[in-house]
């Protein structure tokens, strides 16, 4: 199965992720193998927005490019978002405050919908993605500080797996596999192609409880 309309992404998210608070119910995934064991016991917790537009020629993810001078994943794309703070309320409010200081998202006007599985990075981050729909005529305002580029993405084309390409490179001595799905000249890889994979898999793949 995949992506047809906006509807039944939201209803597939509020049926099939955790809610936007609340208890965890799905399992975390990412690159744990690769966290060294003493990092494994104190994960740094994180949250990004999974920003969706509902555009008139079909809807969209915001992306951000990061600046090459980031010390964490320099150059590299990536849904808006960064760590907890401990005047977070939760990562739901991390992940809306992030995406109103990189992006200029109001969070008044974001309809949250769900909480995606939580990512482990090679960094020791745990990330929790929070999906949010956007108004259809949101204009984005990047901070020049902690973005480089901004652009969207369209669900149909994130959510085909035809999209999804496979690579293999050294990480920390070790041969990993990674996805990459390029977009317009943007590579979406790494940590938030791994994030944008799990999702998919859990709203339309084989064990997501779709039949057929």
């Amino acid at each position: 199965m995949k992506f047809s309309t906006l509807d039944d992404f939201v209803a597939r998210a509020e049926a099939r992720l955790d809610p936007v608070r609340g208890e965890e119910r799905l399992s975390e995934g990412g690159d744990l193998d690769f966290v060294d064991r003493d990092q494994a016991t104190r994960l740094r917790a994180a949250a990004v927005l999974i920003p969706i537009i509902p555009r008139p020629a079909g809807p969209t993810a915001l992306l951000t490019q990061r600046p090459d001078t980031m010390a964490s994943h320099p150059g590299q794309v990536a849904f808006p978002g960064g760590k907890v703070e401990d005047h977070d309320a939760d990562t739901a409010e991390a992940a809306l405050r992030e995406a109103s200081e990189e992006v200029g998202v109001n969070p008044e006007k974001v309809e949250l919908v769900a909480r995606s599985a939580p990512y482990i990075t090679g960094t020791a981050y745990r990330i929790t993605p929070v999906i949010g729909l956007l108004p259809s005529d949101f204009v984005a305002r990047p901070d020049p500080s902690e973005v480089a580029d901004v652009f969207e993405t369209p669900l149909d084309f994130l959510f085909d797996t035809r999209n999804h390409r496979t690579g293999r490179a050294i990480y920390k001595g070790q041969e990993r596999q990674y996805i990459e799905m390029p977009w317009q000249g943007f590579r979406i890889w790494g940590v938030t192609a791994g994030i944008i994979n799990i999702l998919h898999q859990n709203l339309y793949g084989p064990n997501s409880g779709e039949e057929g």
